[in-house]
């Protein structure tokens, strides 16, 4: 019997749901700086100077770390995508499809506009963005949430599909860079996580 289960490594998972979040970061990173950047004049490394950017600095350094992470990660993860599709990939045609761009936007506003004008100054507000993330990535490790991410989104296109095999119709969610899919479209998919795969067209498109 096939194993079933999300295939991508920890890494990787860790690496989408990172970029997933990087308009968040981006904007609490900057506003931080902002808001507090005569902060910023160098004086030293004495306990007083270390703890005054601690405060106002320290989640948004964190963040930055973070978000440095992400991006090298999602890099590597995308090459050895397009890398593996080249090897043994399932040829399917595609009978039936539902753009799920639009479940970037709900995510943008669901999970991370009404975070984006926190303070990070103070602990309250610090506090309260890492246990949205916490539980938000628990929740993002094991689902299809894992594909939606409106970071890549400039680059990919992310679709619910039916297709046949053999007398069996399935269905799947895809990833892929084709932004004008279409039924009776002929693909390749490489499986990635339970009923998750990365397609590309099957000429090479």
């Amino acid at each position: 019997m096939k194993k079933r289960g999300n295939r991508l490594k920890a890494g990787a998972r860790f690496s989408l749901f990172i970029t997933s979040y990087l308009p968040m970061f981006f904007i609490m990173v900057f506003r931080q700086v902002c808001l507090y950047r005569d902060h910023l004049s160098w004086a030293g490394l004495t306990p007083d100077p270390v703890k005054c950017f601690v405060k106002y600095f320290g989640a948004a350094t964190f963040l930055s770390a973070l978000s440095l992470v992400g991006i090298i990660g999602i890099i590597v993860l995308l090459k050895n995508m397009r890398r593996r599709i080249k090897n043994n990939p399932i040829e399917i045609v595609v009978s039936d499809i539902e753009n799920k761009n639009s479940e970037s936007i709900s995510y943008l506003f669901t999970y991370i506009i009404p975070f984006v004008f926190q303070d990070l100054s103070l602990i309250d507000n610090v506090v309260a963005v890492f246990t949205l993330l916490f539980v938000t990535f628990c929740i993002y490790m094991h689902s299809s949430l894992i594909l939606i991410n409106p970071t890549i989104s400039f680059w990919y296109s992310l679709y619910g599909i039916e297709y046949g095999e053999g007398e069996v119709t399935k269905k799947a969610m895809i990833i892929t860079k084709q932004k004008y899919l279409e039924e009776n479209d002929q693909i390749h998919i490489k499986e990635i996580g339970h009923k998750l795969y990365y397609a590309q067209m099957a000429d090479g498109g």
